[in-house]
């Protein structure tokens, strides 16, 4: 759990390194240092919704972590196949 994001100054904010064009090209998207980082046309909407307090939970999707997880538990996870 990372309960430190405020004083690293992590945020949500948009770059030119995530996108589909970046990926392609590059076969990756762009460093963040630890940012959520979104496309930048879809970045204002995105951090407008969520303003004034959200949770973001975001994790790599390692079969077994999520079997055990205490945050996960019992609920259905949506996987993209």
């Amino acid at each position: 759990m990372n309960d430190r994001a405020e004083a690293r100054a992590i945020v949500i904010h948009g770059a030119s390194n995530v996108s589909r064009a970046f990926a392609a090209q590059h076969g990756r998207l762009g460093r963040s240092w630890g940012c959520p980082a979104l496309e930048e046309g879809t970045a204002p909407e995105v951090i407008g919704r969520i303003a004034g307090g959200s949770l973001l939970f975001a994790y790599y999707p390692e079969p077994a972590w999520l079997e055990g997880s205490r945050f996960i538990g019992a609920c259905e996870v949506a996987r993209d196949e």
